[in-house]
């Protein structure tokens, strides 16, 4: 799995050799402080369970009880086991998607068209946010102009705080404004609102001299959600536009 995990971070998320090497490295340092310190056995790269190893995230978090070891190597510890339940979430997504095909095909098993689309539509949606995100981290400087990712060691991209995850967090040094993005491939309804207050409120308490804004960027926006933004004037919404471009190979 050690491995596996080595290659998808230089060939899905884009990272340098080395630092998929040291984050690699440091899932087993995990493993070998918790053991240490609970007198409890775990070996990540074997666990499955993503509820234990998201509890695993929070404790070597910024408030978590193993902060100070998570904080290693300027954070490299803690940014690790988050890269590793994204990896896991990946790979999960892809084998329901590739197990669902197959029993489409078993006879006896036949799926209907419904279910299937659903599979594939869910597989879809988290590709695409995922590219999505992608894009936007590395478009930060133009598309937000006086912001970057949060933290000297991009922190920001999926910070966890309290057990749950913003896709991404930026903050404006000179203006001292943190700002929450929350993103959907498909279409955002009220219940995105609901989410990113959420965000916002735990952001408010980890940061009381901070202003806190939140993003919602979504491929549609549905009514009931442009209604439930009424309320409130810090969070914004925008869509997105991708646009293709054709390179030659030859």
């Amino acid at each position: 799995m050690k491995n596996k995990f080595e290659k998808w971070m230089r060939d899905v998320e884009n990272k340098s050799p080395n630092t998929a090497y040291q984050y690699a490295r440091s899932i087993d340092r995990i493993s070998e402080h918790y053991c240490e310190n609970t007198g409890k056995s775990l070996d990540i790269y074997t666990e499955s369970n993503l509820a234990l190893l998201k509890n695993l995230e929070y404790e070597y978090g910024l408030s978590g009880r193993y902060c100070d070891f998570g904080n290693y190597g300027n954070g490299t510890i803690r940014n690790a086991i988050a890269t590793y339940i994204r990896f896991l979430e990946y790979m999960k997504v892809g084998q329901e998607l590739e197990d669902s095909e197959l029993e489409y095909f078993t006879e006896g098993k036949i799926m209907d068209n419904n279910s299937e689309d659903n599979i594939v539509s869910n597989n879809y949606n988290f590709t695409y946010e995922r590219d999505l995100k992608n894009s936007l981290i590395y478009q930060v400087e133009e598309l937000f102009p006086g912001y970057k990712i949060f933290g000297s060691h991009q922190e920001g991209i999926e910070y966890n705080i309290k057990g749950k995850r913003i896709d991404l967090l930026l903050e404006n040094l000179e203006e001292n404004i943190l700002l929450a993005i929350e993103l959907k491939a498909g279409t955002a309804d009220y219940r995105v609102f609901g989410q990113i207050s959420m965000y916002l409120g735990l952001l408010s308490k980890r940061f009381p001299d901070r202003e806190i804004r939140g993003l919602i960027i979504a491929g549609e926006i549905d009514e009931t959600l442009k209604d439930a933004c009424l309320t409130n004037d810090k969070i914004e919404l925008k869509i997105y536009k991708m646009r293709l471009i054709l390179e030659n190979i030859r």
